[in-house]
């Protein structure tokens, strides 16, 4: 099988350099678009989606293990929830933003690294058997939960809304 172009002809070339843009243009106008609002949220919400799934694994049954007394495992599990959104805020960051909203989800993003912050402490209480100090904790989240829905809520988000109040 013969090729009509040699390896260094300006066809191959041009060919080459026609495919890369071809193949490159897409994810270098994702990275570097300016994305409307519908755009960021339809890159967003898979994101939270697959955080809330994930969250809603790994506290199935926290508020009953609370009830009963087991703490320490409770408060493990809340220490995981804190990692895995510790990931999805970092994914969330990293996701370009409409020029209009830039102040908006960056303070958004702020709120949410507040919730990594206040999961990570109540599963510390929780695991220091200081339940009461955990109690005190959520009462915060949840304050701090508001807000960062307070601040998106013209967004129409579905999966990036926060209801801490189920492992509460």
């Amino acid at each position: 099988m013969g090729s009509s172009f040699k390896k260094s002809s300006p066809a191959v070339l041009c060919l080459a350099v026609a495919v890369a843009l071809a193949v490159s243009a897409p994810f270098a106008l994702a990275l570097g678009a300016n994305p409307t609002r519908e755009e960021y949220v339809a890159a967003a919400e898979p994101i939270c989606k697959a955080n809330s799934e994930t969250n809603d694994k790994i506290l199935e049954g926290v508020k009953k293990q609370v009830k009963q007394g087991q703490l320490a495992p409770a408060g493990q599990r809340f220490v995981r929830a804190s990692t895995a959104l510790g990931k999805t805020v970092s994914q969330l960051a990293a996701l370009p933003q409409p020029e209009t909203d830039a102040a908006k989800l960056t303070k958004w993003i702020g709120y949410l690294k507040q919730e990594k912050t206040y999961l990570q402490r109540i599963g510390q209480a929780l695991k220091a058997k200081d339940k009461f100090h955990a109690q005190k904790l959520a009462v915060q989240l949840n304050r701090n939960n508001n807000k960062a829905n307070n601040t998106v809520i013209s967004f129409g988000f579905h999966e990036c809304r926060i209801e801490s109040s189920r492992f509460l």
